[in-house]
Formats: structure tokens, C-alpha cells, sequence
């Protein structure tokens, strides 16, 4: 008896990939040691390229030229970033005028004392220890800090005295 033919499947085999369908064919792909694209955007990349039966030499032109983009973008925003705290530096000094290296000294100080070398690491690296208001607001609590402090560098607290000493004085 003959069994009913199907058109599609003598074409099969010749469609089909020759990778197993578990197996990634785009395994081969390289992306440098430092790439910016990420493992999930990676995914992406084969996943789409799977759907269009992209070759692995378009793909891996592909992810290149998008490490290229990325690589431009992040320069691009270091130098926006750059651009904004030098402006920050040259408003500071504007609005500080000569007095300027004074109220930063005091503001680094300040900042050292109330927020450690964590908050100190956080405005160095995101730039805004040298934001106007920033310098502005630890230069004010520096000099706070420094009307509670006495000459001799010690707090003005009153020696052990007793309720009418403090009142009236020693006798």
C-alpha cells in the first residue's frame, strides 16, 4: 500500500539546519574581553538573528559595529560629564571669588567629617563635590563645626561644675 506523500517532507532534510536544534548556532561569536554589550542584549543579537537566518560572519559584523556605538556613546558621556563639572568648578569659583580655595578646603572638611570617605568616593566620582550649591552647603556646615570648636582646638563645654557655679561663677 502506498503512503500518502508529502510534498514538504522530501524538502526536509535539506531545510533543516545543520546544527542540532539544542545547539547554538552562533557559538563561534566573539566579542572582546571588555565588551559593553551585555550578556542579555547578546541573547537578543541571536535571537534576532536566528529568526531572519542571519549567516555568523553578518552577525558577528553586526554585534562589532554595535560595540563601536556603544564604545562612542560612553566616551560621548564622559566627555557631557567632564563638560558639566568643569562648568561647576568655574560657577563655584565664580560665586566664591577669592575666598574660593578657603570654602572648598573647608566644605572637603566638612564632608569628611559628616559623611566619611564614602560620601567623599561619591562626589568625586559622580562629579558633584564640585557643584556650586554642594561647596556652597558643606563650606556652611564647615564653619558651624568651627564656631563650636575653640581656639585650643577642643569643644567649649564647661568643666565639671556644679549647678551654682554655673549660675553665679566660682566663688
Amino acid at each position: 500500500m502506498n503512503e500518502p506523500t508529502d510534498l514538504n517532507a522530501s524538502s526536509a532534510p535539506e531545510i533543516m539546519e545543520q546544527t542540532p536544534q539544542n545547539q547554538d548556532p552562533y557559538a563561534a561569536l566573539t566579542l572582546p574581553g571588555n565588551s559593553l554589550i551585555s550578556p542579555a542584549a547578546l541573547k537578543t543579537f541571536k535571537q534576532s538573528a536566528a529568526e531572519i537566518n542571519l549567516p555568523l560572519q553578518m552577525l558577528q559584523k553586526w554585534v562589532e559595529q554595535e560595540e563601536i556605538r556603544l564604545q562612542q556613546e560612553v566616551e560621548h558621556q564622559a566627555r557631557v560629564q567632564k563638560e558639566q563639572c568643569d562648568a561647576w568648578i568655574q560657577q563655584t569659583q565664580d560665586l566664591l571669588g577669592d575666598k574660593w580655595q578657603e570654602e572648598v578646603s573647608r566644605a572637603v572638611r566638612a564632608a569628611d567629617i559628616f559623611g566619611g570617605p564614602e560620601l567623599r568616593q561619591l562626589l568625586e566620582e559622580t562629579g558633584l563635590g564640585n557643584h556650586p550649591a554642594i561647596v556652597r552647603t558643606f563650606a556652611q556646615v564647615g564653619k558651624r563645626i568651627r564656631e563650636d570648636i575653640s581656639a585650643a582646638g577642643a569643644p567649649g563645654a564647661c568643666a565639671d561644675k556644679t549647678f551654682t557655679q554655673a549660675l553665679y561663677g566660682k566663688q
